[in-house]
């Protein structure tokens, strides 16, 4: 196996080099979350992959994918079209030769639908924790509830629940609140910053919108990971991670669900409660959705290891074309 991530990436030569290691290749694995910021380096280069008379098998990874959302916010003129461009866009990078990795089993039926997509090629492998170094760090109670990210969120639903609690709430996004909530603080920070606001919350809420894809497992399991209690409104992927009552809170998007939720999770008189709520949810995160498992989970759906040495973490070997993968449950 060989990772090629060189600092020229997007550029014509890097285009050209890859092109150039694909030959030799049987099965490439892309990043299907790429954007602006990267060139969509790994989705031009699926589409380039068709120059080459014999195509490896590719495995797009973190498919996470909504038609033209955040270029809408970007080139509102082009709203209309957007759409149509993301669909054609998918159609020039798709071929039998290409499978796709989404984050959830609700996308298993929805991404075929959206894109136009056999289903026998969406496969569901499950997000990871992304603690790394922040895993062992200290946590501590410092009284504000938090929320951050920016994807597929619903902060104005957010912002209506926390009308009238004076609940002190920190997010870290891009978002701008449209009401005066005193105790309520908002605006983009670094990795840094979002991830001692994480650490020191006594509890975190996710608030997402209903859409084809999912989003928000980066911030929910990070926060479970740390052992902080976490209310999510529910959506597609919720709970293919969480156990609503168990490990989490799922509660649906609506203002006064969303607000007697926070209100209970914040309450100093169930802080017990809680604190056991996030010891089992860290224990999860760190026993299912870790980076190993998610590693060997996408060679698995690439065919380079089968469903036995998935299980058991041995050393990988190459299979034959599309296996048909099944994970065990989580």
């Amino acid at each position: 196996m060989e990772d090629h991530l060189p600092e020229h990436a997007g550029t014509p030569r890097d285009y050209f080099e890859l092109l150039k290691l694909a030959r030799n290749r049987e099965i490439l694995i892309l990043n299907g979350s790429v954007g602006r910021a990267q060139l969509y380096r790994d989705l031009i280069f699926a589409i380039l992959l068709k120059l080459l008379p014999r195509r490896p098998r590719v495995l797009i990874q973190d498919a996470t994918w909504e038609p033209a959302a955040a270029l809408s916010r970007e080139f509102p003129l082009l709203r209309p079209i957007l759409p149509w461009l993301a669909r054609k866009a998918v159609a020039a990078i798709d071929g039998p030769h290409v499978r796709y990795a989404v984050l959830s089993s609700d996308e298993l039926k929805q991404f075929p639908k959206v894109w136009n997509v056999e289903p026998r090629r969406v496969v569901f492998q499950p997000f990871p924790n992304t603690l790394h170094q922040y895993r062992d760090v200290p946590t501590r109670d410092e009284g504000y509830l938090f929320a951050g990210g920016n994807s597929v969120r619903d902060y104005d639903l957010l912002e209506a629940a926390l009308q009238g609690t004076g609940i002190p709430t920190r997010i870290a996004t891009r978002w701008q609140p449209v009401r005066e909530l005193p105790h309520l603080q908002a605006g983009p920070t670094s990795h840094h910053e979002f991830m001692t606001m994480l650490a020191n919350a006594r509890a975190v809420v996710v608030p997402l919108r209903r859409t084809v894809r999912s989003g928000g497992q980066q911030t929910y399991l990070n926060a479970m990971g740390l052992g902080k209690p976490v209310v999510v409104t529910e959506a597609p992927g919720v709970r293919d991670y969480i156990a609503d009552g168990v490990t989490g809170v799922i509660v649906p998007p609506r203002v006064e669900e969303l607000r007697a939720a926070i209100r209970h999770v914040m309450d100093p008189a169930n802080a017990a409660a809680y604190a056991e709520m996030g010891r089992r949810a860290r224990s999860d995160v760190l026993q299912r959705f870790t980076e190993e498992h998610y590693r060997h989970g996408l060679l698995l759906h690439a065919g380079v290891i089968s469903l036995e040495q998935f299980s058991r973490g041995k050393q990988h070997r190459r299979h034959p074309p599309w296996p048909e993968p099944t994970l065990p449950a989580t």
